[in-house]
């Protein structure tokens, strides 16, 4: 295990968990299983690939402005691929009719123009919020504060709604950021606590949690199931991407796999990120195929309709990289 894990090779396992979010691999077996799987366990996904660029590219980004421009760039130059790779789906689902040019710039540079391109903007304005927290704010203890301050913000606009909903004066404040963002899950509430975190484990010894680390993942993990569990119970969640025991839960993770990660592999990273961006046009894809063929069970079927979805996702993936490779692009 230790020669050959790596944060790449968790990434697509973690890209894995992101195509359950939108396919519900076991909704047809057990409705309950498939909330705590998709709906709490899977909310792991995203916080991962956030924390290994806080990892990875915060602490130069920190250190060199024109690091954090460079990474802008790259981020926005995928973002606008995947604009018009899903432009085509767009205008068919009539998603921008009626909106005014503010309301498309909105979409564009703060909610994203797909259920799941949120991500781009949404780590383009957290890293910049990052670094300019910590440009103006030198002591990391406080810098972490203020992140996990505006996580507790975004909470209660997630999971949490139901529970300051009934006061006066919140639901007015919350408003007002939805008018702005779809959900607290942004760059601003939900994307800074995790690249600060895979920042501040980079400067931690790795035998400092080391013999913990495995436990308290589980031990947290089960806590966000629990959590979860009660509420969706009571019915209090408004979205259910942001949990209290998520943090410890991705900290203890990630301090985990830093134990064995040896080395970096481009091209894992390169298949997960396909992987992220392809799925939802494979899910389209399946769709029609089981229309076409009268294969109904490749969408009634859950656990079918998942492992089709991830193996077009995957084996798309793996094409791209391979062109990428020949044609040197």
């Amino acid at each position: 295990m230790r020669k050959v894990i790596s944060f790449d090779t968790v990434k697509i396992f973690m890209a894995c968990l992101v195509v359950a979010i939108h396919v519900y691999p076991f909704a047809s077996v057990s409705q309950a299983f498939d909330f705590f799987f998709t709906h709490v366990f899977c909310r792991i996904a995203v916080p991962f690939f956030l924390m290994t660029t806080g990892h990875f590219v915060l602490p130069k980004a920190m250190n060199d402005f024109q690091v954090l421009k460079k990474y802008t760039f790259k981020i926005l130059g995928l973002y606008a691929i995947c604009i018009l790779l899903y432009l085509p789906v767009n205008l068919y689902a009539h998603t921008f009719d009626g909106m005014g040019f503010l309301e498309i710039l909105q979409v564009i540079f703060l909610n994203g123009t797909f259920y799941h391109l949120w991500y781009f903007p949404a780590l383009i304005l957290g890293m910049w919020l990052v670094y300019f927290v910590g440009f103006l704010v030198k002591s990391k203890r406080v810098n972490f504060v203020i992140f996990l301050l505006l996580y507790f913000v975004g909470l209660f606009g997630d999971s949490y709604y139901s529970v300051i909903s009934r006061n006066s004066f919140f639901p007015s404040f919350y408003h007002v950021i939805f008018t702005v963002f779809d959900y607290t899950r942004n760059g601003v509430f939900y994307v800074p606590i995790f690249l600060y975190l895979g920042y501040v484990i980079r400067g931690q010894k790795k035998s400092k949690i080391s013999c913990y680390s495995l436990p308290l993942f589980l031990v947290s993990l089960i806590l966000m199931l629990i959590e979860g569990g009660i509420l969706h119970f009571y019915n209090v969640q408004r979205h259910d991407s942001m949990y209290l025991f998520l943090i410890p839960t991705m900290y203890f993770l990630f301090s985990y796999v830093r134990q064995f990660s040896r080395g970096n592999k481009k091209q894992l990273r390169s298949i997960a990120t396909v992987i992220y961006v392809i799925h939802p046009i494979v899910i389209i894809g399946v769709r029609v195929l089981a229309r076409i063929s009268h294969f109904s069970f490749f969408v009634t079927h859950s656990v079918i309709n998942y492992f089709c979805v991830l193996f077009f996702s995957i084996l798309f993936s793996i094409l791209c990289y391979k062109c990428r490779q020949r044609f040197h692009f």
